[in-house]
Protein backbone atom coordinates (compact mmCIF):
# COMPACT_ATOMS: atom_id res chain seq x y z
CA UNK A 1 0.00 0.00 0.00
CA UNK A 2 1.32 3.37 -0.85
CA UNK A 3 2.08 5.75 1.87
CA UNK A 4 2.05 9.60 1.91
CA UNK A 5 4.41 10.97 4.11
CA UNK A 6 2.68 14.72 3.94
CA UNK A 7 -0.63 14.16 4.52
CA UNK A 8 -3.74 12.19 3.20
CA UNK A 9 -4.04 14.57 -0.18
CA UNK A 10 -1.80 11.87 -1.72
CA UNK A 11 -4.48 9.79 -3.76
CA UNK A 12 -5.42 13.29 -5.43
CA UNK A 13 -1.79 14.19 -5.94
CA UNK A 14 -1.36 11.23 -7.90
CA UNK A 15 -4.60 11.85 -10.06
CA UNK A 16 -3.25 15.45 -10.53
CA UNK A 17 0.10 14.90 -11.19
CA UNK A 18 1.11 12.48 -14.38
CA UNK A 19 4.86 13.31 -14.07
CA UNK A 20 5.56 10.20 -11.39
CA UNK A 21 8.83 7.98 -11.40
CA UNK A 22 9.29 4.99 -8.78
CA UNK A 23 12.27 3.99 -7.31
CA UNK A 24 13.29 0.36 -5.34
CA UNK A 25 15.61 1.62 -2.73
CA UNK A 26 17.18 -0.77 -0.12
CA UNK A 27 18.17 0.68 3.16
CA UNK A 28 19.97 -0.34 5.96
CA UNK A 29 17.14 -0.77 9.18
CA UNK A 30 16.40 1.08 12.74
CA UNK A 31 19.88 1.36 13.87
CA UNK A 32 19.93 1.74 18.02
CA UNK A 33 18.08 4.62 19.37
CA UNK A 34 16.93 5.90 15.21
CA UNK A 35 13.50 6.53 14.83
CA UNK A 36 12.08 5.40 11.64
CA UNK A 37 11.36 8.68 10.07
CA UNK A 38 15.33 8.64 9.88
CA UNK A 39 15.39 5.35 7.61
CA UNK A 40 12.97 6.22 5.85
CA UNK A 41 14.60 10.01 5.23
CA UNK A 42 17.48 7.53 3.86
CA UNK A 43 15.39 6.29 1.63
CA UNK A 44 14.20 8.85 0.44
CA UNK A 45 17.06 10.76 -0.41
CA UNK A 46 18.68 7.39 -2.08
CA UNK A 47 15.48 7.77 -4.46
CA UNK A 48 16.24 11.15 -5.09
CA UNK A 49 19.36 11.05 -5.79
CA UNK A 50 18.80 7.72 -8.63
CA UNK A 51 16.46 9.64 -10.11
CA UNK A 52 18.57 12.21 -10.70
CA UNK A 53 21.39 10.36 -12.07
CA UNK A 54 18.34 9.33 -14.40
CA UNK A 55 17.28 12.77 -15.33
CA UNK A 56 20.98 13.40 -16.19
CA UNK A 57 21.58 10.16 -18.28
CA UNK A 58 24.19 9.68 -16.14
CA UNK A 59 25.66 10.00 -12.41
CA UNK A 60 27.66 12.98 -11.50
CA UNK A 61 31.07 12.75 -9.35
CA UNK A 62 30.63 11.39 -6.27
CA UNK A 63 31.78 14.62 -4.38
CA UNK A 64 29.52 16.64 -6.39
CA UNK A 65 26.64 14.49 -6.39
CA UNK A 66 26.87 14.52 -2.52
CA UNK A 67 27.05 18.05 -2.42
CA UNK A 68 23.86 18.71 -4.44
CA UNK A 69 22.05 15.82 -2.30
CA UNK A 70 22.41 17.93 0.78
CA UNK A 71 20.60 21.04 -0.61
CA UNK A 72 17.89 18.51 -2.31
CA UNK A 73 17.31 15.88 1.16
CA UNK A 74 15.91 19.71 2.57
CA UNK A 75 13.29 19.51 -0.46
CA UNK A 76 12.49 16.14 -0.41
CA UNK A 77 9.16 16.80 1.34
CA UNK A 78 8.47 19.09 -2.33
CA UNK A 79 10.09 15.95 -4.27
CA UNK A 80 8.81 12.48 -3.04
CA UNK A 81 4.86 11.85 -2.94
CA UNK A 82 4.60 9.00 -1.49
CA UNK A 83 6.50 4.91 -0.45
CA UNK A 84 5.21 1.48 -0.23
CA UNK A 85 6.74 -1.51 1.20
CA UNK A 86 8.52 -3.39 -1.72
CA UNK A 87 6.89 -6.64 -2.69
CA UNK A 88 9.32 -8.85 -1.73
CA UNK A 89 10.05 -7.00 1.61
CA UNK A 90 6.49 -6.87 2.65
CA UNK A 91 5.84 -10.73 1.40
CA UNK A 92 8.71 -11.77 3.96
CA UNK A 93 8.32 -9.43 6.73
CA UNK A 94 4.31 -11.01 6.47
CA UNK A 95 5.41 -14.40 6.25
CA UNK A 96 8.15 -14.36 9.34
CA UNK A 97 5.17 -12.49 11.09
CA UNK A 98 2.72 -15.22 10.68
CA UNK A 99 5.49 -17.82 11.37
CA UNK A 100 6.96 -15.60 14.55
CA UNK A 101 3.93 -13.57 15.95
CA UNK A 102 5.21 -12.66 19.37
CA UNK A 103 9.08 -12.33 17.93
CA UNK A 104 10.13 -8.63 16.59
CA UNK A 105 11.09 -8.73 13.19
CA UNK A 106 14.75 -7.29 12.16
CA UNK A 107 15.42 -7.53 8.55
CA UNK A 108 18.75 -6.83 7.46
CA UNK A 109 17.62 -4.42 4.76
CA UNK A 110 14.71 -2.36 4.38
CA UNK A 111 13.24 -2.24 0.94
CA UNK A 112 11.12 0.73 -0.47
CA UNK A 113 9.30 1.70 -3.50
CA UNK A 114 9.55 5.30 -3.56
CA UNK A 115 7.16 7.34 -5.92
CA UNK A 116 9.16 11.09 -6.87
CA UNK A 117 7.54 14.06 -8.51
CA UNK A 118 10.05 13.70 -11.74
CA UNK A 119 8.93 17.23 -12.98
CA UNK A 120 9.56 18.81 -9.46
CA UNK A 121 13.09 17.35 -9.36
CA UNK A 122 13.83 18.38 -13.01
CA UNK A 123 13.15 21.91 -12.21
CA UNK A 124 14.86 22.19 -9.16
CA UNK A 125 18.23 20.62 -10.96
CA UNK A 126 17.48 23.09 -13.89
CA UNK A 127 17.13 25.93 -10.97
CA UNK A 128 20.74 25.39 -9.47
CA UNK A 129 22.40 24.83 -12.80
CA UNK A 130 22.93 21.04 -12.44
CA UNK A 131 20.91 20.04 -15.81
CA UNK A 132 23.24 22.85 -17.52
CA UNK A 133 26.05 21.88 -15.94
CA UNK A 134 25.58 18.05 -15.99
CA UNK A 135 28.57 17.69 -18.67
CA UNK A 136 30.96 20.89 -18.62
CA UNK A 137 31.57 23.23 -16.16
CA UNK A 138 30.03 27.27 -16.71
CA UNK A 139 32.37 29.64 -16.74
CA UNK A 140 31.46 32.82 -14.81
CA UNK A 141 33.19 36.31 -13.56
CA UNK A 142 33.13 36.58 -9.82
CA UNK A 143 33.75 39.88 -7.98
CA UNK A 144 33.76 40.59 -4.40
CA UNK A 145 33.51 43.55 -2.64
CA UNK A 146 33.72 44.32 1.23
CA UNK A 147 33.57 40.53 1.74
CA UNK A 148 35.26 38.90 4.62
CA UNK A 149 37.74 36.23 3.46
CA UNK A 150 36.19 33.76 6.33
CA UNK A 151 32.88 33.89 4.50
CA UNK A 152 33.95 33.11 1.47
CA UNK A 153 34.77 29.41 2.27
CA UNK A 154 31.08 28.63 1.50
CA UNK A 155 31.18 29.92 -2.31
CA UNK A 156 33.37 26.63 -3.26
CA UNK A 157 30.53 24.20 -1.93
CA UNK A 158 28.04 26.65 -4.01
CA UNK A 159 30.04 26.81 -7.32
CA UNK A 160 30.25 22.91 -7.37
CA UNK A 161 26.90 22.23 -6.32
CA UNK A 162 25.71 24.90 -9.70
CA UNK A 163 28.66 23.72 -11.97
CA UNK A 164 30.45 27.17 -12.03
CA UNK A 165 33.84 27.68 -12.99
CA UNK A 166 35.48 31.37 -11.97
CA UNK A 167 37.53 32.71 -14.77
CA UNK A 168 39.66 36.34 -14.82
CA UNK A 169 37.37 37.87 -17.42
CA UNK A 170 34.32 38.25 -19.29
CA UNK A 171 33.32 37.34 -22.67
CA UNK A 172 30.25 38.16 -24.20
CA UNK A 173 28.64 34.90 -23.09
CA UNK A 174 29.90 34.79 -19.48
CA UNK A 175 27.80 36.55 -16.73
CA UNK A 176 29.17 38.47 -14.39
CA UNK A 177 28.34 37.48 -10.23
CA UNK A 178 29.20 40.78 -8.06
CA UNK A 179 29.36 40.22 -4.14
CA UNK A 180 28.75 43.42 -1.76
CA UNK A 181 28.74 42.24 1.77
CA UNK A 182 27.17 45.26 4.24
CA UNK A 183 25.87 43.08 7.08
CA UNK A 184 23.47 41.01 4.57
CA UNK A 185 24.62 40.03 1.35
CA UNK A 186 24.06 42.06 -1.83
CA UNK A 187 24.61 40.48 -5.36
CA UNK A 188 24.20 40.79 -9.09
CA UNK A 189 23.99 38.40 -11.57
CA UNK A 190 24.32 39.95 -15.43
CA UNK A 191 24.52 39.05 -19.36
CA UNK A 192 24.81 41.38 -21.61
CA UNK A 193 21.77 43.42 -21.54
CA UNK A 194 20.23 41.17 -18.52
CA UNK A 195 20.50 41.17 -14.83
CA UNK A 196 18.93 40.18 -11.48
CA UNK A 197 19.84 41.58 -7.98
CA UNK A 198 18.78 39.75 -4.50
CA UNK A 199 19.62 40.89 -1.06
CA UNK A 200 19.60 38.53 1.69
CA UNK A 201 20.83 37.65 5.59
CA UNK A 202 22.01 34.04 3.45
CA UNK A 203 24.22 33.91 1.15
CA UNK A 204 22.35 30.57 0.31
CA UNK A 205 19.96 32.39 -0.74
CA UNK A 206 21.25 34.72 -2.61
CA UNK A 207 23.06 32.31 -5.09
CA UNK A 208 20.33 30.03 -5.72
CA UNK A 209 17.73 32.92 -6.27
CA UNK A 210 19.93 34.77 -8.82
CA UNK A 211 21.25 31.46 -10.30
CA UNK A 212 17.38 30.62 -10.43
CA UNK A 213 16.98 34.12 -12.68
CA UNK A 214 20.09 33.10 -15.07
CA UNK A 215 18.93 29.70 -15.64
CA UNK A 216 15.24 29.88 -16.17
CA UNK A 217 15.62 33.51 -18.13
CA UNK A 218 13.51 33.70 -21.24
CA UNK A 219 15.47 32.53 -24.17
CA UNK A 220 17.58 30.06 -22.05
CA UNK A 221 15.31 26.90 -23.05
CA UNK A 222 17.38 25.07 -25.40
CA UNK A 223 15.67 21.98 -27.76
CA UNK A 224 16.45 19.28 -25.77
CA UNK A 225 14.21 21.19 -22.75
CA UNK A 226 11.68 22.45 -25.00
CA UNK A 227 11.71 18.48 -26.70
CA UNK A 228 10.41 17.00 -30.27
CA UNK A 229 6.95 17.97 -31.79
CA UNK A 230 5.83 15.10 -33.32
CA UNK A 231 3.13 14.58 -35.73
CA UNK A 232 2.45 10.92 -37.18
CA UNK A 233 -0.45 10.51 -39.48
CA UNK A 234 -2.20 7.15 -41.60
CA UNK A 235 -4.09 5.30 -39.20
CA UNK A 236 -7.60 3.69 -40.24
CA UNK A 237 -9.02 3.96 -36.88
CA UNK A 238 -8.00 6.22 -33.41
CA UNK A 239 -7.09 2.71 -32.03
CA UNK A 240 -3.78 3.19 -34.03
CA UNK A 241 -2.55 6.17 -32.04
CA UNK A 242 -3.03 4.60 -29.28
CA UNK A 243 -1.55 1.25 -29.70
CA UNK A 244 1.77 3.70 -31.27
CA UNK A 245 1.58 5.36 -27.65
CA UNK A 246 2.09 2.50 -25.92
CA UNK A 247 4.64 1.40 -28.38
CA UNK A 248 6.26 4.27 -27.00
CA UNK A 249 6.42 3.33 -23.52
CA UNK A 250 8.60 0.74 -24.15
CA UNK A 251 11.63 3.52 -25.48
CA UNK A 252 12.71 4.18 -22.09
CA UNK A 253 16.22 3.92 -22.92
CA UNK A 254 15.17 7.25 -25.20
CA UNK A 255 12.27 9.28 -24.13
CA UNK A 256 12.52 10.92 -21.16
CA UNK A 257 8.67 12.06 -21.33
CA UNK A 258 5.93 12.59 -23.77
CA UNK A 259 2.49 13.52 -23.72
CA UNK A 260 -0.15 12.81 -26.28
CA UNK A 261 -1.18 16.21 -27.56
CA UNK A 262 -4.02 15.50 -29.62
CA UNK A 263 -5.46 13.50 -32.81
CA UNK A 264 -7.36 14.44 -36.00
CA UNK A 265 -9.40 13.27 -38.59
CA UNK A 266 -6.65 13.33 -41.32
CA UNK A 267 -7.44 13.25 -45.61
CA UNK A 268 -5.16 10.19 -45.43
CA UNK A 269 -6.85 9.28 -42.17
CA UNK A 270 -6.12 9.41 -38.43
CA UNK A 271 -2.93 11.59 -37.23
CA UNK A 272 -2.30 12.48 -33.97
CA UNK A 273 0.53 14.44 -32.22
CA UNK A 274 3.16 14.29 -29.25
CA UNK A 275 5.47 16.35 -27.72
CA UNK A 276 8.46 14.26 -26.90
CA UNK A 277 11.19 15.08 -24.56
CA UNK A 278 14.45 13.20 -25.54
CA UNK A 279 16.83 11.76 -22.39
CA UNK A 280 20.50 13.22 -22.71
CA UNK A 281 22.30 12.64 -25.61
CA UNK A 282 19.43 10.05 -27.07
CA UNK A 283 17.74 12.74 -29.53
CA UNK A 284 19.12 10.70 -32.29
CA UNK A 285 18.71 7.53 -31.37
CA UNK A 286 15.11 8.57 -30.97
CA UNK A 287 14.64 9.98 -34.19
CA UNK A 288 16.12 6.46 -35.38
CA UNK A 289 13.01 4.53 -33.83
CA UNK A 290 10.41 6.84 -34.61
CA UNK A 291 11.36 6.58 -38.29
CA UNK A 292 11.82 2.80 -38.17
CA UNK A 293 8.34 2.61 -36.78
CA UNK A 294 6.49 4.60 -39.10
CA UNK A 295 7.94 3.06 -42.07
CA UNK A 296 7.48 -0.13 -40.64
CA UNK A 297 3.51 0.76 -39.86
CA UNK A 298 3.32 2.68 -43.36
CA UNK A 299 2.79 6.30 -41.52
CA UNK A 300 3.96 9.64 -42.37
CA UNK A 301 5.99 11.08 -39.59
CA UNK A 302 6.87 15.11 -39.54
CA UNK A 303 9.20 16.41 -36.85
CA UNK A 304 9.00 20.00 -35.84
Amino acid sequence: MWKNPLGACLVVLFLLTPALADQVVSVAPLKNGEKEEAVLNRAFDQAIALEMDDILGSALPGDRRQKIMTILAAERNTIVRGYSAAPDAEDAANASDAENASEEVHPETLTVNVRIQREELRARLREMGVLTTARAPLPYVLMLENVEPARTARLGFLQDVSGLHPVGAAGAEVPVLRLIQFGDWRGTLSLGQWNATRESRSLDDVWFFLWKEYFTRPGSLTQQDLGLGVRISGWASSDGPMEFDRLMDRWNAEIDQKTLTGMEMHGGGMAAVWRIRPRSDSRNALLTRLKDAAKAQGLKLEIF
